[in-house]
């Protein structure tokens, strides 16, 4: 096993390690993750198969069909943080007009501090 390999191994699981220990992960991001793993281990350890999954679908390289496939997961990644993003704005638009709304009187001060004596 070359060195490269073995250094990609290493980073695999260490990326996998991080993203398992979250405790908020439902069962399902975790499967999806662990899968994600095995097909790049896969793909570390047996380069082959992805020129030969290449060739079977027409396309040149197994570089390319892996540069592909990992542009339409950067794409998706990307559309999904953007709508994360929006709902995010949106709840915190209705909570600052909730909180406006409460403290009328309170007019916001730009260093103002969480004081306990106010």
């Amino acid at each position: 096993m070359t060195p490269i390999k073995i250094i990609l191994i290493i980073l695999l699981v260490i990326v996998l390690r991080a993203f398992l220990v979250q405790s908020s992960l439902i069962l399902f991001q975790r499967l999806v993750a662990s899968l994600m793993f095995c097909f790049l281990l896969l793909l570390v350890v047996f380069p082959n198969i992805s020129t030969s999954v290449a060739n079977a679908i027409d396309v040149g390289r197994g570089v390319d069909l892996v540069f592909y496939f990992s542009h339409l997961f950067l794409l998706l990644l990307i559309v999904g943080l953007w709508r994360r993003y929006k709902v995010l704005m949106v709840t915190i638009t209705r909570l600052s007009r909730a909180i406006a709304l409460q403290n009328p009187n309170q007019p916001y001060r730009k260093n103002d501090q969480a004081d306990p004596k106010a």
